[in-house]
């Protein structure tokens, strides 16, 4: 039981550390250099958000979005009409699901662990009644 505890509190301390690490980056590469620059230079690019212009001349705003981690790109529309938003590829996004799907394993363990102990301890003061 002190294992299952062990592994539960090791796997938390991996899966938060891990998925803060994640946004950091995903944060640090999204805004370096500036996020209007970046989106002019490295998208995403109008090919995911159709009716969008992709020139210098034209206005384009970035952002940081939480979900879908990364920059978001807001287009100007080739019709003027507005703007167009392109958004980030899922990939950093699953990423840190994936990061925070072991710090809940983790709990899940320490919390079956602890429902044992319980367990054999309501045993254990059942038999010393008897």
């Amino acid at each position: 039981m002190a294992l299952t505890r062990s592994i539960g509190i090791s796997l938390i301390v991996v899966g938060v550390i891990a998925a803060l690490c994640v946004v950091a980056l995903a944060w640090l590469s999204a805004t370096y250099g500036g996020l209007d620059y970046k989106c002019l230079v490295e998208g995403p690019w109008r090919v995911s958000a159709p009716f969008a212009v992709a020139s210098e001349a034209v206005r384009v705003h970035g952002s940081f979005s939480w979900w879908t981690l990364g920059r978001a790109c807001n287009w100007q529309r080739a019709d003027g009409q507005g703007f167009v938003m392109a958004g980030p590829v899922w990939t950093t996004t699953i990423t840190f699901l994936v990061c925070a799907a072991v710090a809940s394993v983790g709990g899940l363990l320490i919390a079956i662990g602890n429902a044992r102990t319980r367990s054999l301890a309501a045993v254990g003061r059942q038999g010393l009644r008897g």
